[in-house]
């Protein structure tokens, strides 16, 4: 059969096809139909045309709607009305389309809300608060507490924020926030999370029950290695000391060390290199850092021992009050939804409605309440920015709980 007798059934469906040398049509897809791509186009921009029209009337009505709503007292959202039209949707719907309808009225009645809530323009606690927050640069130098002792990386990461600062060591860091409240530091270094263990439990826990804010943050880039007394061998060590992070970053290097070491626990890894510069034992090692080793008299006898060759730490700088230092680019905030199916999804929703990027979403177990959640979210706008004032009157109206923890600039050490 000839190219030309192949196309004879393709030319007669569909007026002006072509077809190839190979005797395919012009899409490429031999006995796919032919179309008109740019009357195709056409006609979807119309009909988009169109749709933009019927959102703005529908917008327009809700706009009424929020109306009666304020002069009423009712809720904005309502749960049966919105679950009600979905089925309706579906219902209404060709079978091929049924399940792509939940997706866009969930879409078109966030929308409805978040312009409700604008319109209605809720003046609450957090929207109040953010807007008394003033700019300023960021001290150089300060009082300022971290946990554990000289060289303890909450140590380096405070000599890196500040310049000269005179720092206080405290034996926790339930005793860092302690000296923040009370006015005896004006600031605080607190390890958050860190890209190989995660987050930092006790520090995330403190955060949420600590009326504390977060004014700076800042990633170092974790190197361990193992220190022990000079003259101490590899071969030597039978027992490691170090932070619970440490130890669970440097497993697979511990569970080689010859001899069967054991991992022990210290309160931080400059607090472990102390301890084995202190011990009577010579077969002790602590996991720590080449300048511990510089300041407690000890020898390296493994440098870059954790398991993941990226290992970073984020710390956060905490203080007494909110501030905005330096360009400040992340907001932090602390929410509980209610304990209700797609109170999250809202949540997360209305972040997308208003333009804002997320950058974190972790979540914390509610202490006394079972298998129920807190959540820590960081997100990419700052008091001042438009984007940022709708959230902070918008989301609390979705949460049981939504506190501020603070906006800040992020720095690399």
């Amino acid at each position: 059969m000839e190219a030309a007798e192949r196309c004879g059934n393709a030319v007669e469906s569909k007026t002006n096809a072509s077809c190839g040398a190979n005797g395919t049509q012009g899409s490429g897809v031999v006995g796919a139909p032919v179309v008109d791509l740019a009357e195709s186009r056409a006609r979807i921009d119309e009909i988009d045309a169109r749709i933009i029209d019927l959102f703005q009337r529908r917008m327009r009505i809700s706009r009424d709607v929020a109306a009666y709503k304020k002069a009423t007292g009712m809720q904005v959202f309502d749960k049966t009305r919105e679950d009600a039209k979905v089925a309706r949707a579906r219902e209404m719907a060709d079978a091929e389309f049924k399940d792509y309808m939940p997706t866009l009225f969930d879409l078109l009645m966030e929308m409805s809300r978040s312009y409700q809530d604008g319109i209605l323009a809720h003046e609450t606690e957090l929207s109040h608060e953010t807007r008394s927050i003033e700019r300023a640069a960021f001290p150089q130098s300060a009082r300022v507490a971290v946990q554990g002792v000289q060289g303890a990386y909450s140590h380096i990461v405070a000599t890196e924020l500040f310049d000269g600062p005179n720092v206080s060591f405290c034996s926790t860091w339930e005793d860092v926030c302690d000296a923040v409240e009370t006015g005896e530091v004006e600031f605080g270094v607190l390890p958050l999370e860190n890209s190989t263990a995660g987050a930092v439990d006790r520090v995330y826990a403190l955060m949420q029950s600590r009326g504390l804010s977060i004014v700076r943050a800042a990633t170092m880039r974790i190197e361990h290695d193992l220190l022990a007394k000079p003259g101490v061998t590899i071969e030597d060590v039978a027992e490691v000391f170090s932070h619970e992070q440490a130890l669970r970053q440097c497993e697979g290097f511990i569970a080689g060390l010859p001899g069967d070491a054991v991992a022990s626990v210290r309160a931080n890894t400059a607090m472990a290199a102390q301890a084995v510069a202190n011990s009577p034992r010579r077969d002790v090692a602590a996991i720590s850092s080449e300048a511990c080793a510089r300041i407690y008299g000890l020898e390296v006898l493994a440098r870059d021992i954790q398991d993941e060759g990226d290992n970073y730490t984020r710390f956060v700088c905490v203080a007494r009050k909110p501030a905005l230092y330096g360009n400040p680019t992340t907001s932090s905030f602390l929410i509980v939804t209610p304990h209700i199916a797609g109170a999250l999804h809202r949540v997360l929703a209305r972040l997308a409605t208003l333009g804002i990027n997320m950058t974190k979403l972790q979540s914390r177990p509610i202490p006394g309440r079972e298998f129920e959640f807190m959540f820590y979210v960081d997100v990419q706008c700052v008091p001042g920015d438009e984007a940022f004032n709708a959230m902070a009157r918008q989301i609390p109206t979705l949460c049981d709980v939504c506190r501020y923890l603070g906006s800040y600039e992020e720095i690399s050490c």
